[in-house]
């Protein structure tokens, strides 16, 4: 896509401004970190400071221009000069209806989303523009926000002019380039799609399908190779323990980074070392026992070069505390004659094929919550978890102070990739809705990929596996389901065949549980209660339905699920006439209860305490 289709989409959109303001932040200060709410211009009027668009660094100094579209999490920091600057805030909408061909272009690259950092060459037109809104917006009158709005589009027409000025569109060619240039300057670090895109100037799936059309593979697969061969080569030069070579080329884990490497190199580290040793070896291939092949073909990997050419000297870093604790755990499964003591391989079935455990892990990095409840019933608690936005403290408090000590990774739909790789997890465990994330991942550690809406009695098993507690699984499951045996038989004499819905107000709607959802089952699967001919379907777990459609809907009970994020919804809803008319209302047959102790930790722990909610509203 080029900065043409860029200009087409800017040329029919309709900009609005949201907000313009100016700051100062003092040395020693900085902008802690927050999603844009709105696609946004960082204009910088004098000072130095580091500005982060996501995982995107940029060093500004005085009339430097950011761009960043909506979602974006913006923070300066390290502001050595006092930054003076002006945040633009604006709306960019195309206009419908409008030509099929504009939406496409949008979904390949949209332009008002992407991050973008200059010093513009005439720098007075853009930054008198942008004073003169601040100005105009401050005013606050309709006339003056008129006049801002007008400004607005000679400020995109400015930056735009400048940027086509400044710079080509970089080729695909170019793009791949400097993408192999900076996984080779930067192997040894800790780095993501995302961040690598930033830093070539392009989205994560356009650089994903430029990389495989250039290399049969993907930008994150070339890097786990080039750190392989960076490794083979320290293994041949370097008398040091393979933890400190793992650690030297970006593993943070040896014994993950010795499976690796003989996935692909055929031997391990240690036998890779020990017969490059001989001559006869060496001769017949000098560069190791498994020359680096790529999607099939044969494709050379970029040395490290000093600008006067010379390669340059690659220094090992130090093995860390942890990994010295893991070779003293391996130490200690010696036996009394010397050997290694004989283990059994475990192997994890999941969405991605089959993992192979040769130990059990206990730094665990989960990216949905339920998996801390689910783990919390087996006596163990993840090292790391993404967090709910629907709970006040992000994480399940009902189990108890333990939650402190769990690491925050980012949200379930937005994992911080670089929190999870400074944690240095044994094992991730995700769910398919990260499969975009998925090579990402394996590149840190080990990686289990399970069903988002899988039963917790089909999840519970795997991670019992995991931990080595198959049979503290077993035991939890079967407590649970000798509970609701008896429960049900008391309920079904209670309510004859009456029904029970459950629904939760969102966007402007009611969202409609069907006999599909995974809580919803809990009512109508494992107690058997009779669900409204309108939440009958085997295929959606949920429909959307209008408020006026609730008397169609006529269930005897209805639990209502809130949180923070729909109290007001809910609580208008409740107040309105339409409600309280309702017959279920007049009866006083209306529960209402926690969502994300209903659906977001969903584990044994939580779900008892739904049973026994259940059982409160229909019995007592």
């Amino acid at each position: 896509m080029s900065f043409q289709d860029d200009l087409l989409l800017w040329n029919h959109a309709a900009l609005k401004v949201v907000d313009v303001r100016r700051a100062v932040i003092q040395p020693g200060d900085s902008l802690r970190a927050h999603q844009l709410t709105a696609g946004s211009f960082l204009c910088t009027v004098q000072g130095k400071a580091r500005v982060l668009l996501d995982e995107a660094q940029y060093q500004a100094g005085p009339y430097h221009v950011c761009h960043a579209g909506k979602g974006t999490v913006l923070a300066i920091d390290y502001v050595q000069e006092a930054l003076e600057y002006y945040l633009l805030q604006y709306k960019a909408t195309l206009a419908l209806p409008c030509r099929e061909e504009l939406l496409r272009l949008q979904q390949k690259r949209d332009p008002f989303q992407l991050a973008h950092s200059f010093t513009p060459r005439y720098p007075l037109p853009l930054f008198g523009t942008v004073r003169q809104m601040h100005e105009k917006w401050q005013k606050a009158s309709m006339l003056d926000r008129f006049h801002a709005k007008a400004l607005l589009h000679q400020f995109v027409y400015e930056w735009l002019q400048q940027r086509q000025e400044q710079a080509e569109e970089p080729t695909a060619q170019s793009l791949v380039d400097k993408a192999i240039r900076l996984i080779e300057e930067q192997f040894s670090e800790k780095m993501t799609l995302h961040a690598l895109a930033s830093q070539v100037g392009c989205q994560e799936r356009q650089l994903q399908r430029l990389f495989k059309a250039a290399l049969a593979v993907g930008p994150m697969e070339y890097l786990l190779r080039v750190r392989l061969e960076k490794a083979k080569d320290l293994l041949l030069k370097l008398n040091v323990p393979l933890m400190d070579i793992a650690e030297a080329v970006g593993f943070t884990d040896s014994y993950y980074f010795s499976r690796l490497f003989k996935k692909y190199v055929g031997i391990s580290p240690s036998q890779f070392r020990k017969m490059a040793g001989q001559p006869e070896l060496c001769r017949q291939n000098p560069s190791g026992l498994s020359p680096s092949f790529i999607g099939g073909k044969s494709v050379p990997l970029y040395s490290i070069n000093n600008e006067n050419g010379s390669h340059s000297q690659q220094k090992t870093a130090p093995a860390s505390a942890a990994l010295a604790a893991h070779r003293s755990k391996r130490a200690k499964q010696a036996d009394p004659e010397g050997g290694v003591a004989k283990t059994t391989s475990k192997y994890i079935r999941h969405l991605r094929g089959e993992l192979e455990l040769d130990r059990l892990p206990e730094k665990i990095a989960v990216l949905d919550y339920q998996y801390i409840d689910q783990m919390y019933a087996l006596g163990h608690l993840p090292a790391g978890s993404v967090f709910a936005t629907t709970s006040p403290s992000g994480l399940p408090e009902y189990l108890g102070e333990k939650m402190s000590a769990i690491k925050r990774l980012g949200t379930k739909d937005h994992p911080d990739m670089t929190a999870i790789a400074e944690l240095s997890p044994e094992l991730i465990v995700c769910t398919d809705t990260h499969a975009h994330l998925y090579d990402e991942l394996v590149a840190i550690a080990p990686t289990v990929m399970l069903g988002r809406n899988d039963d917790w009695r089909t999840t519970l098993p795997v991670l019992g596996k995991m931990l080595g507690k198959e049979q503290e699984a077993q035991h939890v499951i079967d407590a649970y389901n000798q509970k609701i045996v008896h429960l049900k038989d008391a309920i079904a004499a209670k309510l004859g065949g009456k029904t029970v819905s459950l629904i939760r107000p969102r966007d402007n709607m009611i969202r409609l549980h069907t006999t599909a959802h995974r809580t919803a089952r809990i009512l109508y699967r494992d107690l058997g209660i009779a669900p409204p001919p309108m939440a009958m379907d085997s295929k959606r777990t949920s429909s959307y339905i209008q408020l006026d459609a609730m008397t169609e809907l006529n269930a005897d009970h209805l639990f209502v699920l809130q949180d923070a994020t729909n109290a007001a919804l809910t609580s208008a809803y409740q107040e309105s006439a339409l409600w309280r008319n309702l017959s279920v209302v007049k009866a006083n047959h209306v529960r209402t209860f926690d969502t994300t102790m209903w659906i977001g930790f969903y584990g044994p722990v939580a779900i008892n305490r739904v049973v026994d909610e259940i059982a409160d509203a229909l019995l007592s």
